[in-house]
């Protein structure tokens, strides 16, 4: 989600800026902690603890850590501390151990908590979670166990049976080519995309030529969007009465480490409430 070279110079800035010592020190002084006492619980000498603050030696990230964990700091006050010293944060320690990792099953549970549309991506995009608003809505048994091969929304791009119902096929598959375009890790085009998304472009190409060919024009065009932990698209979907429902679907992070996204379709107007409620 977040690009090497942009987080990279970014942060080169930042160390600049940022007088991580005079933090390490301003936080033991706030504590009334003598470095005597931040030698013995961080093991390190007297004299390296001083030589650290002052500037006269650079810390190991071994060192600086074991400082860092005498002085109690949060996670949030060590990162900048860590990343002002040249070293990546513990960002382990705020997205895995803070959120916690979270199976399959309760995705689905919680999912099921909202009345509208809420579903459940990685980064292919399969889908790996809907609850019985969106199944119902698109048509997916409630016996069809996720995920499922058929359900990746790259290759229902150009399956007729789902594009055919999406009224904002154009703006979606333009969000979804901006996502491509405005991933800084790699360079995707759909004659090589990354290799957890292969197989979908392949379905994707070999689906109905009319929407291969829009996706093509729009390819070009398309404007890179920016990878945010919140982001919206929009959603017409035409019921099975014939009505355009229509929706907001906010995309946010559900799982950093497995790249796993919330999508909400919210309602955007009291037809689509009333159609949902059914």
């Amino acid at each position: 989600m977040f690009g090497m070279n942009r987080e990279g110079a970014g942060m080169a800035e930042f160390r600049k800026a940022f007088e991580w010592r005079r933090a390490l020190l301003d936080y033991r002084l706030s504590l009334r902690l003598s470095r005597p006492e931040v030698a013995r619980r961080s093991g390190l000498s007297v004299s390296a603890v001083k030589a650290y603050e002052s500037g006269d030696r650079h810390p190991s990230r071994e060192a600086l850590t074991a400082i860092i964990d005498a002085l109690g700091m949060a996670v949030e006050q060590a990162n900048p501390v860590l990343a002002g010293a040249g070293y990546a944060g513990n960002w382990r320690a705020i997205f895995n151990e803070a959120y916690g990792p979270r199976g399959l099953e309760w995705f689905a549970e919680e999912a099921e908590r909202y009345a509208w549309p809420v579903i459940v991506t990685n980064e292919a995009p399969d889908l790996i979670a809907a609850n019985r608003t969106f199944r119902g809505l698109i048509g997916i048994p409630l016996t069809q166990r996720l995920p499922d091969p058929r359900w990746n929304f790259i290759a229902l791009a150009s399956d007729p049976v789902f594009a055919d119902r999406l009224d904002s096929w154009d703006e979606a598959m333009s969000f979804v080519i901006g996502l491509a375009k405005g991933d800084l890790r790699r360079s995707i085009n759909p004659e090589r995309p990354p290799p957890h998304s292969a197989e979908p472009f392949r379905r994707l190409l070999e689906g109905d030529p009319a929407y291969v060919t829009r996706m093509l024009r729009l390819w070009e065009p398309a404007e890179p969007v920016t990878h945010t932990t919140r982001m919206h698209y929009p959603v017409r979907w035409r019921h099975e009465s014939g009505q355009v429902m229509r929706f907001t679907a906010v995309m946010h992070v559900a799982d950093v480490w497995h790249a796993f996204s919330w999508h909400d379709w919210i309602p955007d107007d009291a037809e689509t409430i009333r159609l949902l409620r059914g």
